[in-house]
């Protein structure tokens, strides 16, 4: 039979071990950095945002970029959450799922106010992205609204947020059913010629050039045979139109490095309904390719596609489920961008979201000036920028956090500061309302 002694730290945790669970419940919860997923609209900067070794090749060797990872991913009703959990590891090199961790020893280090308020579970999913390719037209069921940081961008990088005019749902559904349906009759015509990895290669481009003429694709290297191709220029020209149709419905908006953006319904849209905000339609990242880091906070929860913007090899579409998910109004571009305003009385704090979903707030260390945390309820820390130092009330160095890393700050640890270690150091903090 083991010994205590025996365990490593994360069986000894998973067992309930009481000492090692007080000691962990004092210190960061330092999450891993490289719970990646591709994507086939991902980008090459993620790991080198990350500090890790880049990979300049992996799309072309494997037609996927890296797209998302999951920082904080730890709901157990969440079927992403439960696909890419949350992992800690610890240094003995054992690790442990933060659901796992929770299930045993939530109470030492969430605390009965947090438990009563969102049970034995953290839920938030909070992602960085790197988006190279334009991702789906897509929605969320109510309640889930979305905030995005943008971490870096390529000049002349845009993400398409909001409807720009009224739309008809009836309209706009039999457009997508007949563009889905005309997508799934192109690739079995060109079947004998190219297959849909090869159809996405040769038509992405083209269709993201809207100037761009038939004549012009004809003329691309990958296509041999042109006679299958000019037996469905009507249907390709079709489909382009459509392409573009859906696009300039929704309003381009301009991001840069440190832009904040909050998807979520205008309280005038909601105005004399009964019910709570959601992500209006959206499709982050371009046609042009240009890339796109940033940092995604919300709340766990289904994500509804209506549309992928003819996208090879086809993925499945929910549009009606979309639609009706959706605010159908004009939205204006104003609406989704948050500046980040000074918090009174916190030195270098600043708040660019809290409201009953979370409160996400930016810390800036600097030479002259710490940063002090007095927050007794857990949260959560992502380093956004350089490096920071995070101090305890003893003096104690609690832990680093480097661009791209993140922690869980459970409730024992107290009131903390941060000091920059870099010239220039930023984390963003995420709290969830406590229901007293």
């Amino acid at each position: 039979m083991k010994s205590i002694s025996d365990y490593n730290q994360a069986e000894a945790l998973l067992i309930g071990e009481t000492n090692v669970v007080l000691e962990l419940s004092k210190k960061f919860l330092k999450l891993t950095k490289n719970n990646f997923v591709e994507r086939p609209w991902g980008g090459v900067k993620i790991r080198s945002f990350k500090g890790l070794h880049s990979l300049p090749d992996q799309v072309i060797k494997t037609g996927m970029g890296v797209g998302e990872a999951f920082e904080l991913s730890a709901c157990k009703e969440d079927e992403e959450c439960q696909l890419y959990p949350s992992r800690l590891k610890f240094d003995d090199g054992s690790e442990i799922t933060l659901s796992q961790l929770l299930d045993v020893s939530a109470d030492e280090l969430l605390g009965d106010q947090f438990i009563a308020s969102y049970g034995k579970t953290f839920p938030l999913l909070i992602k960085t992205l790197d988006i190279k390719e334009l991702l789906s037209v897509q929605g969320h069921p109510e309640g889930n609204t979305e905030l995005y940081i943008i971490i870096d961008a390529e000049p002349g990088a845009t993400i398409r947020l909001g409807f720009k005019h009224n739309i008809d749902a009836d309209q706009l559904q039999a457009s997508l059913l007949q563009g889905r349906l005309k997508q799934e009759v192109l690739a079995r015509k060109l079947s004998s010629v190219a297959d849909e990895i090869k159809l996405q290669k040769i038509l992405r481009p083209w269709f993201a050039d809207r100037e761009s003429s038939f004549s012009v694709l004809l003329d691309s290297s990958e296509i041999k045979n042109t006679k299958e191709w000019l037996l469905v220029e009507g249907l390709v020209n079709e489909l382009k139109d459509l392409y573009w149709h859906i696009l300039d419905s929704m309003n381009e908006i301009p991001v840069e490095s440190g832009k904040v953006l909050y998807n979520a319904n205008p309280s005038r849209a909601l105005r004399g309904l009964a019910q709570r905000p959601s992500a209006e339609v959206h499709a982050l990242g371009n046609p042009e390719r240009h890339e796109i880091l940033a940092l995604e906070v919300r709340l766990p929860g289904p994500t509804y596609r209506a549309w992928d913007n003819l996208r090879f090899p086809v993925r499945d579409i929910d549009v009606s489920i979309a639609l009706n998910a959706l605010n159908l109004g004009r939205t204006k571009i104003s609406e989704f961008i948050r500046t980040p305003t000074k918090v009174k009385g916190k030195k270098g704090t600043f708040c660019s979201l809290d409201n009953d979903f979370f409160c996400v707030e930016h810390l800036k260390p600097d030479y002259q000036t710490s940063v002090v945390v007095s927050e007794t309820f857990p949260h959560y820390l992502y380093a956004i920028k350089g490096t920071s130092r995070f101090i305890g009330k003893g003096g104690d160095v609690l832990d680093l956090l480097t661009q791209g890393e993140s922690a869980i700050v459970p409730k024992n640890v107290g009131q903390y500061q941060i000091e920059n270690v870099d010239p220039e150091s930023e984390v963003i903090k995420v709290s969830l309302p406590i229901r007293m």
